[in-house]
């Protein structure tokens, strides 16, 4: 097996019991990554940093020291998520001169648990996007389909999994923007509870809406960087992960604009698998959640404004380090009306209730996590891939896409959410479909 092809709970397993040096594991997503360059996964790789912090924690290892959960294993952050010393342009070149002096808080756990970062992911600008289309770097390409977007914002963190570069890489959500990645690209994308891992030193889209996420390749893999990101006891407990999830009760949400058949095909046999885990499936009634059609717009209303703000004084000093969609993204934030950024809060709060309301006699909700499969660069309607995901950034709920099959080669992923504070649940069900169907959904894409 190729090192850069384990999972993360393998990896990490293999390092403790010395099968595998944190210098081998490192070189070996090193060389993955130069290796699927075509992907442009990857706008900066760090061999030097990464190989000097992979010989200290051998040498720890080796005079028995303990390095951590996840001691060696190579992991990969998106763009806009500090590291001390390092570029972080959030894919956006007015940027590119902006050296943070602190690391992210998830970049501090991340290392405290002795995970190396070997690599900055590439990522739709500013995160205002979910192709992962970056016109400074480049677009980032789907790994099951050269020429093709993988999803966004966090694409790049997406494909860099997908391809087997590295067993996990963390990304960013405010609409979608791991979940949709996930989805295309065919690996598990984790979006927690709000604020249940900590955003500080994050490069803001929407201070109201932005979550931080996880991208990996299995269900379990997801719960153990989840539980090193929020530094607490394991969000799933160990002996849980035997605990049957029969029983379960999982409505399914309608968005009021239906995926393509292809989608729905997958999704029908998706629930089909749930009913024989012994789940009890029902639809939720569309008038129960009436603002879920609108949610987008909800969300447009919100983060515009916040985005606008927090970028407005580096557009009036360096304009043309800006692509000409972002600037009018900006410009149509900044002259968005006060009273109209108020009414979205209020429905947002309105939205929290309904759906609290909908989960009554339910544990969990389900759909596609994407209407459509990923769709070649400069595809129209790039929009409509947030309409299932950005309802639960809203409500702050934890949702997690899983793998549920291909359409036409191009996979498509399976959206779980659960109450908020109910991540452990949400992975759970996730492992128990994931279990069921495995070999048969998802599966790391060929470079």
């Amino acid at each position: 097996m190729a090192e850069a092809a384990r999972t993360l709970v393998e990896t990490a397993a293999a390092l403790r019991a010395g099968t595998l040096r944190a210098a081998d594991a490192v070189a070996g997503a090193l060389e993955a990554a130069r290796a699927a360059a075509w992907l442009n996964a990857f706008v900066m790789l760090h061999p030097e940093r990464a190989a000097e912090e992979a010989e200290r924690i051998d040498a720890a290892r080796a005079a028995g020291a303990d390095p951590g959960r996840l001691g060696g294993v190579p992991v990969a952050i998106k763009d806009n998520i500090d590291e001390a010393g390092v570029v972080g342009s959030a894919g956006c070149a007015a940027y590119g001169d902006r050296i943070p002096d602190a690391d992210a808080a998830v970049v501090t756990r991340l290392r405290r648990a002795g995970a190396i970062v070997v690599g900055r992911t590439n990522m739709h600008e500013l995160a205002d996007g979910v192709t992962s289309e970056n016109p400074h770097y480049g677009p980032v390409h789907n790994p099951h389909r050269r020429g093709f977007h993988p999803g966004g914002s966090s694409g790049g963190s997406a494909a860099a999994v997908a391809a087997g570069i590295v067993p996990a890489a963390l990304g960013t959500d405010t609409g979608g923007s791991v979940r949709i990645p996930a989805a295309l690209c065919g690996v598990v994308g984790f979006k927690p509870t709000l604020l249940r891992i900590p955003i500080g030193g994050i490069v803001p889209l929407s201070t109201t809406l932005d979550h931080a996420g996880v991208l990996a390749r299995t269900v379990r893999d997801a719960a153990l960087l989840a539980a090193v990101l929020t530094e607490g006891a394991a969000v799933v407990p160990p002996e849980a992960w035997a605990a049957p999830q029969a029983g379960l009760r999982a409505g399914v949400l309608h968005f009021g604009l239906p995926p393509d058949p292809g989608v729905a095909g997958r999704f029908a046999e998706a629930l089909r698998v749930l009913e024989r885990l012994g789940w009890t499936v029902t639809a939720v009634d569309p008038e129960a959640v009436p603002l879920l059609g609108a949610a987008t717009g909800v969300l447009s209303a919100i983060y515009a404004p916040e985005m606008a703000r927090r970028h407005e004084a580096r557009l009036r000093e360096r304009p043309e380090g800006f692509s000409p969609e972002l600037r009018a993204d900006i410009e149509r934030g900044l002259a968005q009306p006060d009273a109209r950024y108020l009414e979205a809060l209020g429905r947002r709060a309105e939205l929290m209730g309904q759906m609290d309301q909908a989960m009554e006699g339910l544990d969990l909700l389900v759909s596609p996590t994407t209407p459509h499969p990923a769709r070649p660069f400069g595809s129209p309607g790039a929009h409509t891939y947030l309409r299932y995901t950005c309802p639960f950034n809203l409500t702050g709920q934890p949702a997690i896409s899983v793998p549920m099959g291909d359409v036409d080669g191009l996979p498509v992923g399976l959206q779980i959410a659960g109450r908020r504070n109910m991540d452990a649940l949400v992975l759970r069900a996730a492992a128990a479909f994931e279990d069921a169907t495995r070999g048969a959904a998802g599966g790391r894409a060929a470079g």
